[in-house]
């Protein structure tokens, strides 16, 4: 049987303020969605406060109590006062009482109440099932620097200064190697006139002393190289035959495939149980059973949007809205067992991140 934190808890999913009668009330702020210094974003959510002044019995947890456990009010207005004593004397004790999920009770010096919440749930239900993430990208932010200051440079032109001109002075040595040159010139031209006389043959003077000289030397003729071509010799090519490799066929044997399943580690979530009576957007009955529930939204249009892309993952997808309260949104059919729930939710549950709570369908 459910204890009154837990019963206090599935009232958080749709109501805001939940009042435990001669204790306080519980009240759900909403909070928008919010950039965390390491650059992660917080999804919108309810931060729970609590209010020691709220202690009138609205009826809300009584009558909800009551049909849940089928006990009369009077019941539960007895169970309710003896959870709120227990409660008391605990704090007076130990100093402090966790309450289920939702947080830490103390009592300060005037003897008043002091709620610390916990913050493991998320009672919205427009962004129930988030959690904090990262945005795949981040602008790297730059920062601006001032440029650096330019000092003008005045460029002045260059003046290359040329030696001055160095009068020549005729040396003693100057003056014979001129001498020398004109020597070289005249031997050389004496030469050659005297070759070209005996290629005409003509008849030299005894008083000639180039005659004496033989010049035959010069009209010899060099020897001339010969260059022996040699014929092409064909190439042959050789051809190697490379071995055909036939590509062996990649067996998967069936035992194969089922130690890989078996070697997947099995989730063993115990998912949230939330009875309520619920109706189809038609207003149609649903019948007794279990559902699970995906998501809920305070709008058709916003759950019909998770419905269709549900729908289009293979999912069978219904929509169901309580008398007062947010907009279910279900995948699959009506489930006889909570322990048929339970494993159902467990096997589509990695999916969605194990994000599922199970709705238990009361009949009127």
């Amino acid at each position: 049987m459910a204890t009154i934190p837990e019963h206090v808890k599935k009232l958080l999913f749709e109501q805001d303020c939940v009042v435990i009668p001669e204790f306080g009330g519980f009240i759900g702020n909403f909070d928008s969605a919010t950039f965390l210094p390491s650059g992660s974003i917080l999804p919108p959510r309810k931060r729970l406060v609590f209010n020691e002044m709220l202690q009138f019995d609205d009826g809300l947890l009584t009558n909800y109590v009551a049909t849940v456990e089928n006990r009369s009010r009077e019941e539960v207005k007895v169970k309710v006062r003896a959870f709120v004593d227990q409660v008391r004397s605990h704090i007076r004790q130990q100093e402090q009482y966790q309450f289920d999920q939702l947080g830490i009770f103390t009592q300060n010096g005037e003897g008043k109440l002091v709620f610390e919440p916990a913050g493991k749930i998320n009672f919205h239900g427009e962004s129930f099932g988030f959690c904090e993430f990262t945005p795949a990208y981040k602008r790297p932010i730059k920062a601006v620097l001032a440029p650096p200051s330019v000092t003008p440079v005045i460029l002045e032109p260059e003046v290359e200064e040329l030696p001055a001109p160095v009068a020549e002075s005729i040396t003693p040595v100057k003056r014979l190697s001129r001498w020398a040159a004109a020597a070289v010139v005249l031997v050389a031209v004496t030469l050659v006139g005297a070759w070209v006389t005996g290629q005409n043959k003509t008849t030299l003077s005894s008083m000639n002393p180039v005659s004496a000289l033989d010049f035959s030397w010069l009209n010899a003729k060099k020897p001339t190289s010969v260059a022996v071509v040699l014929p092409k010799q064909p190439v042959k090519t050789v051809t190697v035959a490379q071995p055909l490799v036939k590509p062996q066929p990649v067996v998967v044997t069936v035992e194969k495939v089922e130690e890989e399943v078996k070697a997947e580690k099995k989730n063993t979530r115990k998912f949230l149980v939330v009875p309520s009576r619920v109706k189809t957007l038609d207003g149609a009955e649903v019948a007794k059973g279990y559902y699970i529930v995906t998501g809920s939204f305070g709008g058709v249009k916003s759950a019909t949007v998770m419905k269709k892309q549900l729908e289009a993952d293979g999912f069978r997808v219904q929509m169901f809205r309580p008398r007062k309260g947010l907009v279910k949104v279900v995948i699959g059919e009506q489930l006889p067992t909570a322990a048929a729930a339970q494993e159902m939710a467990q096997k589509v549950g990695s999916h969605f991140h194990n994000n599922l709570w199970i709705l238990k369908s009361l009949a009127d």
